[in-house]
């Protein structure tokens, strides 16, 4: 199995083009590498690359949801490495997602400083 490396890219992944949009605000101000994906299936295709991401996972998604990504990204020795962060409403199964391997959760609605203080570990 592969260490978990120091990403050097950010994959934000979510259907909601507001919530895309503003990670992409946030993100390009502080000139981070983004990429993006509506679906888990787009993202698991980003993800199949050599490239680190720090990928920003909503959970609840058409075509492919959070949670089938998780299950592909533990199955899959190449993108196991990946480091997750969560984004989900209040809406969403809390206790769910906590059984995830994933690396962290952030709520939304999410805050400029709840993602930068987020990603520092991470990216920095």
């Amino acid at each position: 199995m592969r260490e978990k490396t120091k990403p050097h890219k950010i994959l934000v992944v979510d259907d909601d083009p507001v919530i895309r949009d503003m990670m992409i605000d946030i993100l390009s101000f502080e000139e981070y590498p983004i990429h993006l994906a509506r679906n888990g299936h787009e993202a698991l295709e980003k993800l199949q690359g050599d490239d680190d991401y720090l990928v920003f996972l909503d959970l609840m998604m058409p075509v492919m949801d959070g949670y089938g990504v998780c299950s592909q990204l533990q199955a899959n020795p190449q993108v196991r490495s990946r480091h997750v962060i969560i984004v989900m409403s209040a809406l969403d199964n809390l206790a769910q997602a906590s059984s995830l391997n994933v690396d962290a959760t952030m709520p939304k609605p999410f805050m400029v400083d709840d993602v930068m203080r987020i990603i520092r570990p991470f990216m920095e």
